[in-house]
């Protein structure tokens, strides 16, 4: 087999940043889809075939975790059936880290009035209306509440609708609209209909804001895949541990965030 270079592209928007016997950790740009949709436009997964194709491997690398299309950032491969079943079950207990970069249309509640610098959203995500998530319960049933230096933004459970998944997002403010997020649940969508549902659409996302404001004007999403921090993996393989990814030159901004 012919070890893909790091650094190199895999197709057009997607490079290799880390590359072993087991695993590829890959950097994707925004508007590439991982798997194939209606445009016809070239997919991470359908790279990842014809990559097997040339190479004549068995058994084909296996992505273990997805973004967005609209979303850049990194992503894990798998190149065996150990490192899949590995990979699976740590997302499963929830013992990869994960960090995005996000930046909002307007501040999350609490940050002008107190300088909070960390928020702890817990608002529950059910299924809604084509294709999109909400939070399973009403929007004005959101209660906002200072714990030193932390907001915590939550649905009372009385209040929670049927049908809703637990949803925790953790975000710390940078400056301005920027947000450095970490998901300790990976539900669809969640960071996008968290801070929707909180007044703070992210930048370039029609599907959860509200694409006449001006605030949220941007030519992509303002979400970035930055940091995964994998546990240890005893294959005898030696890698780090943490991944980063820089912040792509297309990243939407704001006047204040550093």
């Amino acid at each position: 087999m012919k070890a893909p270079a790091v650094g190199a592209d895999l197709i057009p928007g997607v490079r290799w940043r880390w590359v072993d016997e087991a695993l590829w950790v890959l950097d994707k740009s925004a508007g590439v889809s991982v798997l194939a949709d209606r445009t016809g436009a070239p997919s991470l997964h359908e790279a990842l075939k014809a990559w097997q194709d040339g190479e004549a491997r068995r058994p084909r690398p296996r992505i273990v975790h997805r973004i967005d299309k609209d979303t850049s950032g990194l992503l894990l491969v798998a190149l065996n059936a150990e490192m899949e079943r590995t990979l699976g079950a740590a997302f499963e207990t929830r013992s990869i880290g994960k960090w995005y970069l996000a930046q909002a249309s307007a501040p999350l509640p609490g940050d002008a009035r107190r300088g909070a610098e960390r928020h702890r959203i817990t608002l529950p995500l059910r299924p809604g209306r084509k294709g999109r998530m909400r939070v399973a319960g009403p929007r004005e049933a959101i209660q906002h509440r200072a714990q030193g230096g932390l907001w915590v933004h939550e649905v009372p459970p009385a209040l929670e609708q049927p049908g809703g998944q637990s949803a925790l997002t953790v975000a710390r403010h940078l400056g301005g609209e920027r947000y450095l997020v970490r998901l300790h649940t990976g539900r669809t969508h969640q960071i996008r209909v968290h801070f929707a549902w909180l007044g703070a659409p992210l930048k370039g996302d029609p599907r959860y804001g509200r694409p006449d404001d001006a605030a949220q004007h941007a030519s992509r999403l303002g979400l970035h895949c930055h940091a995964l921090l994998l546990p240890e993996i005893a294959d005898g393989i030696s890698r780090p541990r943490r991944f980063t990814s820089p912040l792509p030159k297309d990243f939407p901004s704001d006047a204040l965030a550093t």
